[in-house]
C-alpha cells in the first residue's frame, strides 16, 4: 500500500527539538525565520513530552537561522510559559546558545535577557559548535553526531 507521508510537524517549524536523556540535554535546533509562535508550540510540546525534564542542559542551536519574526504579544506568551516550564531547580542548568551569525547573536541576546532573573540556570553564548560541545562537556565531534545517538 502506498501513500502520502504526512510532514513530520516539528520538520516544518522555525523551532523543533531533540531530547538526549543519556547527555541530561535538550538540543534546540532553530532554523529559517525565527518566530515566537513556532517556539511556543515548540515549549507546549516539550513540556508534554515524557522524556522531557526542566532540570535537562539546552543547547540552543541556531546555526541555520536566516531571520526573526517579532511579534510582541507572541514573545510575552513564550516568556510566560517557560516560566511555568522552568521553575529554579537544583542543580543549576546550563543553556549553551550556538550564535554564529550576527541575527543568532540577536536572537540568543534576547533570550538570555528574558532569563536573567531566573536563579539555577547559567547562558552561555559560544559562535562555534566546537566551543558548545566543549562546554557541555560531550566528546562528540558534532551536533549532528550528538543528535543521531537520540534513544
Amino acid at each position: 500500500m502506498t501513500g502520502k507521508k504526512t510532514p513530520d510537524r516539528n520538520a516544518l517549524m522555525s523551532c523543533s527539538y531533540t531530547i538526549l536523556p543519556q547527555f541530561g540535554l535538550v538540543h534546540i535546533h532553530f532554523a529559517g525565520e525565527v518566530c515566537a509562535a513556532d517556539s511556543l508550540e515548540a515549549l507546549q510540546r516539550f513540556a508534554e513530552d515524557p522524556m522531557s525534564s526542566p532540570e535537562l542542559n539546552q543547547l540552543l542551536d541556531m546555526r541555520d537561522v536566516t531571520g526573526l519574526k517579532l511579534d510582541v504579544l507572541d514573545m510575552l506568551k513564550v516568556h510566560a510559559r517557560k516560566a511555568e516550564i522552568f521553575t529554579p531547580a537544583e542543580p543549576d542548568r546550563l543553556f549553551v546558545h550556538l550564535a554564529p551569525t550576527e541575527i543568532a547573536l540577536k536572537i540568543a541576546g534576547f533570550t538570555v535577557r528574558s532569563w536573567e532573573h531566573v536563579p539555577g540556570i547559567t547562558h552561555r553564548v559560544v559562535r562555534t559548535e566546537e566551543q558548545a560541545l566543549q562546554i557541555l562537556g560531550l566528546r562528540e565531534n558534532s551536533i549532528d553526531a550528538l543528535v543521531q545517538q537520540q534513544v
